[in-house]
């Protein structure tokens, strides 16, 4: 039989199967053509545009007390870490995090890498360029972390001083004007500035105050010579145009400071009353701390 016979015939046995299938009341696909049935299906499981339907997908860090750091185990921890998974439960998701440094997890946001930033990142006018925010999670200070031998206790009098900054951290941004005339040695962690400040290739480390104050619990031989307030929040961060799963984050933990849970997680890991600012953002708060501002 020739190519062109057969074909006949394929279209002839095709047309009787639609007709039989008309007739019993049979819907049948129509394999190659286009619709937007797939496309709806994928929106319904998937309502938050993740990487991995029911997964987000997290940056974070392993040595950013007490917002991200490893446990000895290597599993994440920390105060945005369990706000993440708390956030996570409740929305019926999971959590997947990748360690990475400040930079790494910004620049995967924007690369389509990450659906999510869970570390202690502070909302800068630069950042919200090419990233979104969550609403504030934490209000912070700079500080100036220096070792015990060191008697300067002001900004000014680290000018001339080899100061440590992490990479793409806030604080980096802020060493211009906080301490104007000294000498940046950069990083790509924190642990890697205090191990250098405790060395003395350093003189000093700009750094975010209740990172500071971790990293004075874990070694003696440092100090706190100065800190100040920030004109800033510290918040995770989502890709642009993922607003929906931001509303979707937001509302979580809207809901955790209304029942709760978010003054239970801070003070887990902070002994200080939240900042004023921070209140003004979640007015509950003030009667969950008593003496709050």
């Amino acid at each position: 039989m020739s190519i062109s016979s057969r074909n006949v015939l394929d279209r002839r046995g095709l047309l009787a199967l639609a007709a039989l299938a008309a007739l019993s009341g049979l819907v049948l696909p129509l394999t190659g053509c286009g619709g937007n049935g797939s496309a709806d299906t994928g929106k319904a499981s998937n309502p938050y545009g993740l990487i991995e339907s029911g997964t987000i997908r997290s940056a974070t860090q392993t040595g950013q007390p007490p917002f991200a750091y490893a446990e000895d185990s290597g599993k994440p921890a920390g105060f945005i870490v369990d706000v993440t998974d708390e956030a996570a439960k409740r929305l019926g998701l999971k959590v997947d995090y990748k360690s990475t440094s400040v930079t790494g997890s910004l620049a995967g946001l924007t690369a389509g890498q990450y659906d999510l930033a869970s570390s202690g990142l502070g909302v800068t006018e630069e950042r919200q360029k090419s990233v979104d925010f969550t609403k504030p999670l934490f209000w912070s200070t700079v500080a100036v972390l220096t070792t015990s031998k060191s008697t300067i206790s002001t900004f000014d009098g680290f000018n001339g001083k080899r100061v440590g900054v992490v990479t793409g951290s806030s604080q980096e941004a802020q060493l211009p004007t906080r301490i104007p005339k000294a000498q940046p040695v950069r990083f790509q962690a924190q642990n890697a500035a205090v191990s250098q400040l405790l060395n003395g290739s350093i003189d000093a480390f700009l750094v975010g105050g209740p990172d500071a104050t971790e990293f004075m619990k874990q070694y003696k031989g440092l100090r706190q010579a100065v800190s100040a307030p920030v004109d800033h929040p510290t918040s995770m961060a989502v890709p642009k145009k993922h607003s929906a799963f931001l509303k979707a984050l937001d509302q979580k933990i809207a809901d955790m400071v209304a029942d709760g849970t978010y003054a239970k997680l801070y003070r887990k890991y902070f002994t200080t009353r939240p900042q004023p600012e921070l209140i003004a953002a979640w007015p509950a708060l003030k009667s969950q701390f008593p003496g709050a501002k």
